[in-house]
Parts: structure tokens; sequence; C-alpha cells
């Protein structure tokens, strides 16, 4: 519930002051204040920064989604007169500059000598430090389950490994992932045109997930997905048990967040929203623009918006190493231990294990992190990094290498009248290859070496574009290649005509056909036989042609001068 516009109602009934007043004062309608009041309208950072001097409140006691507010036994005309000075026009920056150079030339000068020292400095030290600093996007890479791992490799298509008992590490060869999340089981993944794929997700839950459009950010919790679309609005699909989407009448989101069992919502103006059931909700009301959330059964890691982490436990751990952790981009936690990765690829953690803590500290070039219950996995957007319970084969010696397979080449098409035909040379350490074709139903074929593969052309529509996909297959170390596409415009091919049996042909048939063929009557000549070239019957036929065992297409046909002779009828000697 928002209990904004509760409080300022309370605030200006306590000062006594009208609504016009206010608005006066906030440089707004009145009726544009009536709609902050009634909470139709959000108000705006700057007039709450306004209202919070004139009410001598600090703006984190408005903000805090709470009804509790502090109110002070000011009277009105001393608070309009205390804040006066600040709804009147202040000297700019520049000019208190001018104002203390004027009064401090000697000053001024040495200032200004020490400032560009630190400037030179800093460029010189920024030349001769790691040469990237990580962003945000990268860490959106990684996810992992209490049973796999996932990741977006550097061609934006998703692998992972572990177990894959629901299928959740299956048909992850899509390219244009932003974002992966795994659940209990399955697999969500954010693509670059705002749609969500899925792997192992039950069709209940995967049928409304395939429909979501236009989506900015997902998380997953154990049985629950969320999502938000670019207008703000909370999506929701998963078990409703422990009320984990009982969130989605937020407006105005601009990221999600998801733990076990629970979802937190952060809206446009850094307000926190959360439900369901999980370890540190009575917390997280006291904080605005959060930029990460990660969870377990015993703690909640917060990553707030100075790249600090708070941590919240169930019982009395420890963790104030993990909270003085600075330039912090990505928070994980398991049941007993938090990590932080900084901005320059360093990863932390505060865990009661040397040999874990040793092992974590020689990582480097991390660009995402994330953890299980009992495990804690780092990515360097090549290898992926473990240590921990590796049970299911989440990563090997501690880490995962993926090579991506070559795309095939030298790919070639032919159209005849009932297929397109496909051929192409395949690449080393390839599996097996998935060809497809759009024809309509997207028809594809696997194989274990390449050979010619055959659509039939029966769904295919005249002057149409269709795409020929191939892709190859990896296992192992090998991951599955780009995607070899090749685009066509299907052109019906001309009717071939096949002249095997055209000798011992009726004569009125064998004209009859090519007149049907449109064939022009003064293209074809007849010629009698030869005195031994005798009927074997009373019906004239043919005895030869330039057309016998031959194929022609219909154009070359009617274009062609048509010769053929036939046979003699045998005179009787009867009248």
């Amino acid at each position: 519930m928002n209990y904004l516009p509760g409080k300022l109602l309370k605030l200006r009934k306590h000062y006594n002051y009208s609504q016009s007043y206010l608005a006066e004062v906030l440089d707004v309608d009145t009726l544009e204040y009536m709609n902050y009041e009634n909470g139709s309208k959000m108000i705006g950072y700057a007039q709450m920064k306004k209202l919070s001097s004139l009410y001598h409140i600090d703006m984190v006691d408005v903000f805090r989604n709470s009804e509790d507010v502090q109110l002070y036994d000011v009277n009105k005309a001393n608070t309009d007169e205390i804040n006066i000075d600040y709804f009147t026009r202040k000297k700019t920056f520049l000019e208190k500059v001018n104002d203390f150079y004027q009064q401090n030339k000697v000053t001024s000068t040495i200032i200004a000598i020490l400032v560009l020292t630190i400037i030179i400095l800093s460029i010189v030290l920024k030349n001769t430090t790691r040469p990237y600093v990580l962003v945000r996007d990268d860490i959106n890479r990684l996810s992992v389950s209490e049973t796999t791992v996932i990741y977006i490799d550097d061609y934006s298509g998703v692998n992972g490994s572990g177990s894959n008992t629901n299928g959740e590490l299956s048909n992850l060869t899509s390219s244009g992932a932003i974002k992966v999340c795994e659940g209990e089981g399955f697999t969500i993944i954010l693509n670059d045109d705002g749609t969500v794929s899925s792997a192992g997700l039950i069709a209940k839950y995967a049928n409304p997930l395939s429909e979501w459009r236009n989506i900015t950010d997902i998380a997953a919790g154990s049985s629950h997905i969320i999502g938000v679309d670019s207008n703000g609005r909370v999506r929701c699909i998963g078990d409703q048990d422990s009320g984990a989407c009982d969130i989605t009448d937020v407006r105005n989101v601009e990221k999600v967040f998801a733990t076990k069992n629970g979802s937190i919502v952060m809206d446009r103006y850094g307000a926190i929203f959360y439900s369901g059931s999980f370890i540190g909700t009575g917390s997280l009301r006291n904080y605005y623009s959060i930029k990460d959330v990660a969870s377990s059964d015993n703690i909640l890691a917060i990553l707030c918006a100075d790249n600090t982490i708070d941590v919240f436990t169930k019982n009395s751990q420890n963790f104030l190493q993990a909270e003085s952790w600075e330039d912090i981009v990505d928070v994980a936690c398991g049941d007993s231990f938090v990590a932080g990765l900084d901005r320059y690829g360093k990863v932390h953690i505060e865990i009661d294990n040397d040999e874990i803590r040793e092992q974590v500290g020689n990582w480097s070039n991390i660009i995402a992190i994330d953890a299980a219950s009992d495990y804690l996995i780092g990515f360097d957007g090549v290898k992926i990094y473990g240590v921990g319970n590796n049970r299911y084969g989440q990563f090997v010696k501690e880490e995962l290498v993926k090579q991506r397979l070559e795309m095939v080449g030298n790919v070639e098409y032919t159209v005849d009248d009932r297929y397109v035909s496909v051929q192409f040379d395949g690449v080393s350490n390839a599996s097996g290859y998935i060809v497809g074709i759009d024809v309509g139903i997207g028809i594809s074929r696997r194989l274990e070496e390449p050979e010619v593969v055959k659509f039939d052309t029966v769904n295919m529509t005249e002057g149409k574009n269709y795409t020929i996909s191939i892709t190859s297959i990896g296992e192992g170390d090998y991951t599955d290649s780009d995607v070899y596409r090749l685009s066509f415009t299907y052109e019906k091919p001309e009717p071939v005509y096949n002249f095997r049996d055209a000798n011992n042909q009726p004569v009125e048939e064998f004209l009859s056909f090519l007149n049907e063929l449109g064939v022009p009557e003064e293209n074809i000549t007849g010629t009698e036989g030869a005195e031994d070239d005798i009927c074997g019957g009373d019906v004239p036929t043919v005895s030869s042609s330039n057309l016998y065992g031959n194929s022609y297409k219909l154009s070359e046909l009617r274009t062609m001068k048509i010769e053929y002779t036939y046979c003699r009828i045998e005179d009787d000697g009867k009248e």
C-alpha cells in the first residue's frame, strides 16, 4: 500500500495550509497538487524537496513506506519565514566561485594549481590501471540454481551445465539473450526484442510466458517468475501459495528482483515494494534505489545505491566485513556466505572457510557472480569458476570451458518442382547439425553428418522469401555454433516433360498432348515412314521423333521445331 498521499494530507492539515497555497509554493496547478494527495499522480523529487524544507522533515521520512511521519510544533508564520530563502533565487555556483576569487585571489591561484595537478595525476593513473570497468549489464549474463549453471556467452547465446532433469538446459541456442534467470527446474531468458523464452517450464506457465511482450526486466524464484514491461506494469506467473505474485498492482515499476518465495520491485522513484515470504522483509521498507538483491534461506543481501552491501541474517551470523566492501556491482549469497563483485572484476567473499576464501581470491577479471545454497560461481565471459558443492557437475574442476563451434560453410540449395534440396560442408568437433527452413511451421532435420536435406515445397508460395538455417551442434567442451542463415525467394520451377515413351504413341494422342501444352501447330511436322515402316494395327502411331528419350521445359517445347514420323497402314487389298 502507498502511504505517501496520506502523509501529504496529514502534514498539510497539521500546518493548516490550503491546497492552493501549497500548489503555489510548488509552482504547480492546484488540481495537480490535489492529485498528489489523492494518489492519482506521483509527486516529483523537486517538489518533495521543497515540502521537506517547508515542513522541517527529512525526505526519507516522507518516502519511507509507512504511516508514520514526524510532526513538529512550528507555527505557520515562523515556517514561512525560515523557508523564504529556499524559494527565492540563489547565487549560481559560478557566481559563488567568482565572489570567492575576487576576495581571495592568491588562495584561489593555489587551489587552481592543486586541482590541475590532481586532474593530471588521475589521467596518468587511469591509463596505468586495468583498462575496463564493469557495467551492470554484465551481471545479467549468469544465473544458478541448486542444480544448474546458466550463462550468456559473447555471442548472446545461452549455455549451461549441471542437472537437466526437467529439460532446463535444453534448447538454449537462441540468440539475442540479454538476461538469464534460474528457478527450481526451469530457465527463463529475456531476449533483446522484449520477449521471454523458457526451458523446463510446464505448459501451464510456459504458454502465458511466451505471450509477454516489451519486457524490460525479469527475475525468478523457486517456483514463480516476475517481469516488468516498458509501461512499468508488473507481470507474475507461477505458484501462488507463498504470495510471491501479490505485487502486480504496483505501477511505474523499473526493476524486479526475486527471492526463493518472494518478489521485490522498485518503481522509477526508487521506492521499494515486496510480497511473499523471505528473511529481511522488515528491513526493506527503509531502502530506496537499490541495485540488486541476493537471498538464501538464511541471508538477505542488498546492494545499495552507493555500491555497498547490507546483510540481514536469520541467526546471529556476523557479516560486518561484507558491509565494508566498496565499489560492488554484483552480490550473491548462500546459506552461510556472502560474496560481492567489485567494479574491477575482483570477487570478495565472507565465509568461515579459509580454503574457499583463498580460491575465490585468485579469481580475476570476473564480470558476474551468483550462488546457490552451498556453492559460488564466477564468470569471466569465457570460463565458469566455481567453489563448493559440485554434486550435479555444475562446474568442472572449478571451471567450465566452452568453445563455440564454427558455422558450416559452402551452403548451396536447389529447387525443383517438389523439393528444396540443401547441402553444406561440416565443421570439426560437431556432434551433429540441425537444418531447418521456415515453411510456415519451421521444419527442421537433425543430422549426424553433412548430407543433402530435402524439404517439400508443397507449403511454399511463389514469390515469398524463405530462410534456410543450419546450426552446428556441440557437446562436451564445445557449444553450438551461431546459426548460419541463407534467405531466398521461392520461384516455382517450370514443369519438365519427359518423352521417354514418345514413340509407339498414337499420332492423334501425341498431337493432342502437344496442343494442350500450347505448342503451335506450325512448329510440328509429321512425315510418313518408309515402306518398311508398317503399323502393327490400323491406327497410325509415332515411330520416331526428335523428342524421344529427352526431357524439355515447357518454354523450350513451345519454341522448338518438333518433327516426327509415323508408320504406314498396311493395305490388305480389300475394296
